[in-house]
């Protein structure tokens, strides 16, 4: 039986979807990260291979029957990481069509159930990215901790301590966010987050599990946990509407895919976001991703045979 594989490369985990050449559902896999700019080449090699096998194995299929695979990673900006993600594939085994694109364009895929419209993503970090109906893509944000990802997780966490930290010295109101941002840390005064922030193994996703303290901290009614995240809406807003403008998408109705933890979970950046877009641009819609990622790596590897 001739089979199509779509997998959404993650981070820190990867979804793989088994679908024959007419689209019925064969089965779900669950692997490691297959981002290769989050881990080395040889971890990448060793998940995909694990992830593909395995569940080519459970699900009683022949390698060779396979007739394309897609991987969507967020590892998959350039082309040689493309390229290189390309040969781990075919060193699997896979002798049907490869596809090894970005996360931001499953996304798309899975949300729209086609090729076109905006992915807006905030997790760790934020991208916004679109194609329109002439098959041109644009890619707004996604510069990393440093000098982007405004909107954030990880952007939402760092405010919430540098807002406790502007509270303790005296330069701004009463927020929750000193003792709760404290607590989280397992921290005794506020002077011992300059250890915790500046030692050499912390991590990104550590900053951004902050995160739910701000809207925790909101649902108290906490002024400043409110500014914040009104503020990481409307940073959300801007690389959207970037996106809408350089694409000039006129008055065709266009969707905007929101996927990753902070627009999934948080309901009031998403209902503020979707309230700013409602009122800036009348013909674009936007909606939660349902379900994973991989359902759109699927699409593109049934559209690569003609098939979707």
């Amino acid at each position: 039986m001739k089979y199509v594989i779509g997998i959404d490369g993650g981070g820190t985990k990867s979804i793989l979807t088994i679908k024959d050449v007419n689209g019925s559902f064969i089965m779900k896999g669950y692997g490691g990260t297959t981002n290769i700019r989050a881990t080395s080449k040889e971890n990448v090699e060793i998940s995909l291979s694990k992830l593909i096998e395995n569940s080519i194995k459970n699900a009683n299929l022949d390698i060779n029957d396979c007739a394309a695979l897609c991987l969507g990673t967020a590892g998959a900006g350039v082309k040689e990481d493309k390229d290189t993600l390309k040969d781990i594939i075919k060193s699997i085994g896979i002798k049907g069509n490869i596809i090894v694109t970005n996360d931001a364009e499953i996304v798309i895929a899975a949300g729209t159930g086609k090729m076109e419209g905006v992915a807006l993503i905030s997790g760790t970090g934020s991208i916004a990215y679109g194609i329109n109906n002439e098959g041109l893509r644009v890619r707004v944000g996604g510069w990393g901790h440093v000098l982007g990802d405004e909107g954030s997780g990880y952007y939402i966490g760092l405010e919430a301590i540098k807002a406790a930290l502007r509270y303790y010295d005296g330069r701004e109101p009463y927020t929750e966010l000193l003792s709760m941002t404290m607590g989280k840390a397992h921290l005794e005064k506020p002077e011992d987050f300059v250890k915790y922030i500046y030692r050499d193994d912390l991590k990104k996703s550590e900053i951004a599990s902050f995160a739910v303290l701000v809207d925790e901290a909101y649902q108290k009614g906490d002024n400043k946990a409110k500014e914040i995240l009104l503020n990481s809406a409307w940073a959300l807003f801007e690389l959207s509407s970037a996106v809408i403008k350089r694409l000039k998408f006129g008055n065709e109705r266009v969707t905007i895919v929101a996927s990753g933890s902070v627009l999934i979970k948080n309901t009031f950046i998403f209902e503020t976001l979707k309230g700013l877009i409602k009122e800036a641009y009348s013909n674009i819609n936007i909606v939660k991703l349902t379900g994973d990622a991989s359902e759109g790596a699927l699409y593109i590897a049934l559209n690569s045979l003609g098939t979707s």
